[in-house]
């Protein structure tokens, strides 16, 4: 029986182009932040109005997908960093992020549709109000999303520290940001925080898909 030995080349080709998707998607992660109206709780007309189409453009092509794509990429380079015996961890870990950020993506999507339809509506105040009122039910899967997805990391670096997948600082520092991000209420300290909270979350995940990018280009054996 002849054994076909995986092609190196098209490995690492498959792994650099995917490290490249995941810097764009966290480069579009970051324009979409800065452009979009601020959220507090509420999606105004006044804010919302003068984008016209591009508010649904945006997220529709750029918001949605960018989450979506940045997170499955972190999915996909966590379980390539799996070690022995912590290997079902860690693969766990990358699946758990890889479900939450899809449904992540997902809901962020689906919450500015019925603006969207609302937008050209002869009474567009009196829909705003009401779809505002209804933004609650979407309150679980978002907050859901976001701790399946830091329980994830947090699974992961804690199985990284313990394994050394990643340098003692790294796992530290990025366990540090995960309790900060789970106390300290971002959203309600202004834009400035919030971007400032994104920025430092982005630097986390190019540095678990650098880490990533190494085990998957490690020679086998």
């Amino acid at each position: 029986m002849t054994t076909v030995a995986p092609d190196a080349s098209a490995r690492r080709q498959a792994a650099l182009v995917l490290f490249g998707l995941l810097v764009v998607a966290l480069l579009a992660r970051t324009i979409f932040l800065l452009w979009e109206p601020p959220f507090e709780g509420t999606i105004r007309l006044d804010d919302i109005q003068p984008l016209g189409d591009a508010y649904w453009t945006m997220n529709l092509y750029v918001g949605g997908p960018a989450f979506a794509v940045s997170w499955l990429a972190t999915a996909i380079f966590v379980a390539l960093q799996a070690r022995g015996r912590t290997a079902p961890a860690t693969i766990a870990a990358g699946v758990l992020i890889g479900l939450a950020g899809i449904l992540f993506s997902l809901v962020i999507t689906a919450e500015v549709l019925p603006f969207v339809f609302a937008l050209g509506h002869p009474d567009a105040v009196g829909l705003f109000d009401a779809f505002n009122a209804q933004l609650g039910v979407l309150v679980p899967a978002i907050f859901g999303a976001q701790i399946g997805v830091a329980v994830g990391v947090l699974v992961y670096l804690v199985v990284a520290l313990i394994t050394r997948a990643v340098p003692r600082w790294f796992a530290i520092a990025g366990l540090a940001y995960l309790v900060l991000f789970a106390v300290v209420p971002f959203e309600l300290l202004g834009r400035g925080a919030l971007i400032a909270s994104d920025l430092v979350q982005t630097a986390l995940v190019v540095g678990i898909g650098w880490f990533g990018l190494r085990a998957a280009l490690r020679p086998a054996g």
